[in-house]
């Protein structure tokens, strides 16, 4: 009877001399049970198949203003090699100065984002031809250098700095024509870099529209970059008549812009495509479409030329390509982040050819010729599995059948 009421007592207290347990504690582990039972578990169907970036604004500035700086760095080799010795030496003044300008902003953005100066620094130590980053960290600072050297010498042609110091004279002895040459071809390829940089990612836009991003951005930089030097044109107070020099190469480029943007949106399947005409970012899209490229191709047939409205008309038409560049790259990085969060977007860009049935497959398999189903080889359609079969025909459901596994009355157990 004491052995009794010894072990209700330890059962209720713990064992015989160990310390009494709190009533409030072993409430509070009844609650800790109580809650791990009641977790919730939850499903990795719906979440994101890919992680995407993180850019923000320091990315959708550096893109816009390196494609100015690369297309304003392109149109000022073509003037200088191609064009008027006199009309067009302001368009390749201005062009120098604002790739000068743009070269030293995108680092600037650039190392704002990865968040340590020595990251960009790091990146300089080896080139990888492979690795749309690598080139393209290159691609800027040798452009960066050129457009330096090209700028010095404008300083000095200018009059801002005399021939006569040792500035002056190593200005004008560090660059020439081969320098403004490599400018031009380095600006063309940071125009393409972009584009190229984000078509070789697994983000389902990008990946999507792959070969109409880069034509895209190199088309869009041309545009922004003769809107950028007719912008300065205009402003500076440069002839009338030399004030609408660039209208060809802007219009051609706008038109470029336009053939990339319709094969990249008809390239898209259609859960990628919800993206572009049913999202948060579908009106950044159509500022891009009229603000950038069909409204100044509307104002360059209604403008006048000459005074001051045709200036006015030339400031405020260069104004709209300009933004309407930043609207494109704005639209296309946050619309891309938005596709990466979509898995069904992903899904749809990765999933491959239908399934062909079993005897399409069967004539594939065989070059072509027809092959009987035999027992091993039958359809679901034509001849039900051992299962049903044996069970079925015995009469006995839901009992597994007798015999060796190996035996010919298995069809697709025999080994083949």
């Amino acid at each position: 009877m004491l052995g009794l009421i010894s072990s209700l007592f330890a059962a209720q207290n713990g064992p015989v001399g160990s310390p009494a347990v709190p009533q409030e504690a072993r409430k509070g582990r009844r609650k800790k049970r109580n809650l791990s039972a009641q977790t919730e578990f939850t499903s990795y169907y719906g979440r994101p198949v890919v992680k995407k970036p993180h850019w923000v604004w320091p990315i959708w500035l550096y893109f816009w203003a390196g494609g100015i700086s690369s297309g304003a760095s392109a149109i000022a080799t073509l003037a200088h090699f191609y064009g008027d010795k006199d009309r067009d030496k302001s368009i390749v003044q201005a062009g120098r100065y604002i790739s000068m300008a743009g070269v030293i902003i995108s680092p600037v953005l650039l190392i704002i984002d990865l968040q340590r100066p020595e990251r960009f620094v790091n990146m300089l130590r080896v080139l990888k031809l492979r690795s749309p980053l690598s080139t393209g960290t290159w691609i800027l600072t040798s452009l960066g250098i050129l457009t330096g050297l090209n700028t010095a010498r404008q300083v000095v042609e200018d009059g801002l700095v005399p021939e006569n110091t040792l500035p002056g004279k190593l200005a004008l002895l560090s660059s020439n024509d081969v320098t403004q040459f490599l400018q031009g071809l380095d600006g063309m390829a940071l125009g393409t870099y972009t584009g190229v940089l984000l078509s070789a990612t697994a983000v389902p836009l990008w990946a999507n529209a792959d070969e109409a991003i880069a034509p895209l951005f190199l088309s869009s930089a041309f545009s922004t970059g003769a809107a950028a030097i007719s912008l300065a044109q205009a402003v500076s107070g440069v002839k009338a008549d030399d004030l609408h020099r660039l209208d060809p190469v802007e219009q051609y480029a706008i038109l470029a812009e336009l053939a990339s943007l319709g094969y990249a949106y008809f390239k898209l399947t259609p859960e990628v495509r919800k993206h572009v005409i049913a999202s948060p970012f579908t009106k950044s899209f159509l500022a891009a479409v009229w603000l950038g490229m069909l409204g100044p191709l509307i104002l360059k047939f209604i403008s006048p030329k000459k005074g001051l409205p045709g200036r006015l008309f030339a400031i405020i038409r260069s104004l709209m390509v300009l933004i309407g560049g930043f609207f494109l790259r704005y639209a296309v990085i946050e619309a891309g982040k938005a596709t990466a969060d979509d898995p069904d977007a992903y899904h749809s860009i990765t999933r491959g050819p239908a399934r062909g049935t079993p005897e399409e497959q069967a004539r594939k398999y065989s070059n072509g010729r027809e092959r009987p189903f035999g027992k091993g080889r039958s359809t679901p359609e034509q001849q039900p599995n051992s299962f049903q079969s044996n069970n079925h025909a015995d009469g006995n459901e839901g009992t597994l059948p007798q015999g060796n596994p190996q035996d010919s009355q298995y069809p697709g157990s025999q080994t083949r």
